[in-house]
């Protein structure tokens, strides 16, 4: 098993690695080619572990079924994230009532995504 190590981008730009940011790695040799080519450098401290200020939100999504039956509201933490303007119809019907807002039964997609496109103007959300 190779030898685990901690490296930091440094000022030459890397894909790999950022300036100043650190990452636990095992050494191999594609680690061992970024140190010679001086993308990143070997440090004694270890990487700190992520924050929570530093964490991305979990977004739960799934793929909406062909019938436009699947779920609708995709949730980053615990706030509703409308769906695209080009969802189906029974998608932003479903993410209306997620959210408590009221909308005509026969309302077309366009209108309701007009409805949600007011209600966020006037409100300011």
């Amino acid at each position: 098993m190779a030898e685990q190590v901690v490296i930091e981008g440094t000022v030459t730009p890397s894909t790999f690695l950022a300036t100043g940011e650190r990452r636990s790695v095992s050494r191999t040799g594609f680690v061992e080619k970024l140190i010679a080519k001086g993308f990143v450098r070997v440090v004694d401290q270890p990487a700190p572990a992520p924050t929570v200020a530093e964490k991305a939100p979990v977004e739960e999504a799934t793929a909406e079924s062909a019938t436009g039956e699947g779920p609708a509201v995709v949730q980053s933490g615990d706030i509703p994230v409308p769906p695209s303007p080009n969802a189906r119809r029974n998608t932003w019907a479903k993410f209306f009532d997620t959210i408590g807002l009221d909308y005509p039964a026969e309302a077309t997609r366009d209108e309701l995504v007009d409805i949600y496109t007011t209600h966020t103007s006037s409100s300011g959300e």
